[in-house]
């Protein structure tokens, strides 16, 4: 039996209304059950998923379709991180050393850690090198994975599967830390958990959105120039 009409499983309204059904539900069971520590995707990108998976005569084919209306909305939305930088320019310029700095040694630590971690997990090769790239946003990773030899596929799974941990558990590891900084934690949460880390920021604190936005910016291009450099080295060592 179909769950869906097929004049609305063939339209574009079917993936656009799913969506937005499924987020705003989200938003429900987290209001209702008081779950705040949790970001609404979180809950909505598994139920979609359930729908596709489940529901009779569902296919991704028919979701993707109104879906890629919304898809298209996160170039304006990066784009859009261009304002709160222009607003908090002063304080980015005046600790532009700090924020190189701080991107670069978190891009080191963060391409270090994945790969001695998966190597005493004993992760194949290939899986290793698709994890590498897993903080920075999906089309610099992906185009990072391609050139040490990652799976594209993998990386996008890991590259989102990163940005929902940090968005979930970014500012309360801060907060238990003590880090009260705004400029500190937008530097963490952008350099560590691309886009979807940074997006909770904007509830927080506007200098945390803008220097989360220039962190999403360096790390993808550090981790670019540095996984290909620092690859052949690790291998070396192990």
């Amino acid at each position: 039996m179909m769950l869906f009409p097929d004049v609305l499983l063939n339209s574009p309204l079917f993936g656009i209304g799913l969506t937005v059904i499924l987020y705003a539900i989200s938003e429900i069971i987290i209001d209702r059950f008081s779950l705040n520590i949790i970001p609404p995707f979180v809950i909505a990108c598994p139920l979609v998923i359930a729908v596709i998976v489940l529901a009779p005569g569902v296919e991704y084919k028919q979701y993707e379709a109104g879906a890629e209306f919304i898809n298209f909305l996160l170039g304006p939305a990066t784009i859009a991180l261009a304002l709160p930088l222009y607003k908090n320019r002063e304080i980015i310029m005046a600790k532009a050393g700090a924020i190189v700095g701080g991107v670069t040694l978190a891009t080191l630590s963060a391409i270090i850690v994945v790969y001695f971690c998966g190597k005493a997990m004993g992760t194949s090769e290939q899986v290793l090198l698709s994890l590498i790239p897993k903080s920075i946003t999906t089309p610099i990773a992906i185009d990072v994975s391609k050139t040490i030899g990652g799976i594209p596929a993998l990386t996008t799974a890991a590259v989102i599967f990163t940005g929902m941990l940090g968005s979930t558990f970014n500012h309360k590891l801060l907060r238990l830390m003590g880090i009260k900084n705004h400029l500190a934690a937008g530097l963490a949460i952008g350099a560590s958990s691309h886009g979807l880390g940074t997006s909770v920021c904007a509830n927080v604190s506007p200098v945390q959105l803008a220097i989360g936005g220039v962190a999403i910016a360096l790390t993808g291009i550090s981790t670019s120039i540095l996984a290909p450099l620092l690859l052949p080295i690790l291998k070396s060592i192990w």
